[in-house]
């Protein structure tokens, strides 16, 4: 019976923290900027005067806050003192001040030129590398035949490729380092691509790279086109994260690494038993999605062997966590992966599994964006569910569009809702 009352007392007490936390929550978002700086104040004068001094200042200011009793403002102002960033504003125009905002826009300017010029780079050399190739060795053959044949060609690029990768670190302007950087890791791709698949024209080959991702006969067909360029890739983007201070790097190492794993030929040929994981009861699946479910099984295993680091890798952990919520979410419509009901029931508690893994390990890490990713992926769960699960009972959407779509509006402002009202139920920290 001790025990028991114990127990009573201790849930009483819980219940009581949560809702004195979710009031206190609601009562800081409601103050007002001056509330806000009166509260900051009184917490700095807590923290570095004496308790005389600080009671003294919160007496005069109290017609500012005449709801707050002196220890919820105490604790709101501890609050306010251990998350808030003071911002240095000017409160009058000034020839510095506009200079100041005059070297931001231009260094953002500067960062998104850089990025619009690489993607236009590799866009061009896309779409007009193929005629300036054959120009050249059309009208110049009788001086540079040997010089700029395909076969030569595409080993040059290669070490124009590789030394940009190189001396691109060492460039102190942003664009211009951008710029190099990825125009030679692209370079780098495109000319080992050729190289592995002998062919220099770069739609045959990448025919030969679709062909070979298809094909299941040839495991090393797949490492010797895909997962060599990948690997290179890779250990080019690594180096660069060694030297160069930009923060994007560590972001984009994930992608040709996860290609470079995919393709090989261990995993190629245990592509069949890996996807039981996800489809485990037996049913006739395309090959496309066999390899898909393969695919996302080593992923799931990556993940967690990440969450299980000494050192969180974050960068590679949030990437892997968003290609993960979207494969996961296009796996588990029916329609898409035909899989049968008991391997559609299956991957839809492998969805849930993980989303909310996905929110618990962010709170465990403190690592704040990953549970907001997660968060998102349980709202775009519920939202694709809600268009899918009347269709699979045979209700047509076809003519009830707008009523669809007012539906899913207030299922939207239910979820907002909730959030809003019920905050200590999504907070984890």
């Amino acid at each position: 019976m001790r025990i028991l009352k114990i127990l009573c007392l201790l849930l009483l007490t819980s219940q009581l923290a949560v809702a004195t936390d979710a009031r206190l929550a609601k009562t800081l978002e409601a103050l007002t900027p001056q509330q806000r700086t009166v509260l900051y104040q009184y917490g700095t004068l807590r923290l570095y005067a004496t308790a005389a001094q600080a009671d003294s200042f919160r007496l005069r200011q109290q017609y500012l806050l005449p709801d707050l009793t002196p220890e919820d403002a105490a604790t709101l102002a501890t609050e306010l003192m251990t998350n808030t960033t003071l911002v240095y504003s000017l409160q009058q125009p000034s020839r510095l001040q506009a200079l100041r905002g005059v070297f931001t826009a231009s260094r953002l300017l500067l960062g998104l030129a850089a990025l619009v010029a690489a993607y236009a780079l590799i866009h061009l050399l896309y779409s007009y590398w193929s005629r300036c190739r054959d120009w050249l060795v059309r009208y110049l053959s009788p001086l540079f035949r040997r010089l700029f044949s395909p076969r030569m060609l595409t080993w040059q690029l290669l070490l124009i490729g590789i030394a940009g990768i190189f001396l691109g670190p060492r460039i102190p302007d942003i664009v211009l380092r951008t710029l190099l950087v990825h125009a030679g890791l692209f370079l780098l791709w495109a000319q080992l691509t050729a190289i592995t698949t002998r062919e220099y024209n770069i739609r045959r080959y990448m025919r030969e790279i679709k062909y070979s991702l298809r094909s299941g006969e040839d495991p090393w067909l797949a490492f010797k086109t895909v997962s060599l360029p990948a690997i290179a890739i890779s250990a080019g983007i690594a180096w660069v994260m060694q030297h160069c201070p930009d923060p994007w790097y560590p972001y984009e190492v994930t992608v040709p690494m996860l290609a470079g794993l995919f393709t090989l030929p261990p995993l190629r040929r245990l592509e069949i038993p890996l996807s039981r994981v996800l489809l485990p009861f037996p049913h006739t699946v395309a090959d496309e999605e066999q390899r898909t479910a393969a695919y996302v099984t080593v992923s799931l295993f990556i993940w967690v062997g990440l969450l299980f680091l000494p050192v969180i890798m974050m960068p590679s952990l949030l990437v892997l966590t968003f290609l993960l919520i979207i494969a996961l979410l296009l796996l588990s419509i029916a329609k898409l992966t035909r899989c049968g009901m008991r391997n559609y029931s299956w991957l839809q508690a492998v969805t849930l599994v993980f989303l909310c893994s996905g929110v618990l390990a962010g709170a465990q890490l403190g690592i704040l964006v990953l549970s907001w990713m997660a968060l998102g992926g349980i709202v775009l769960y519920v939202l694709i569910k809600y268009w899918e699960i009347p269709a699979l009972l045979g209700w047509s959407w076809k003519d009830r569009k707008a009523l669809g779509l007012l539906g899913m509006a207030a299922l939207i402002w239910a979820i907002a809702a909730l959030f809003r009202y019920r905050p200590e139920w999504f907070v984890f920290f």
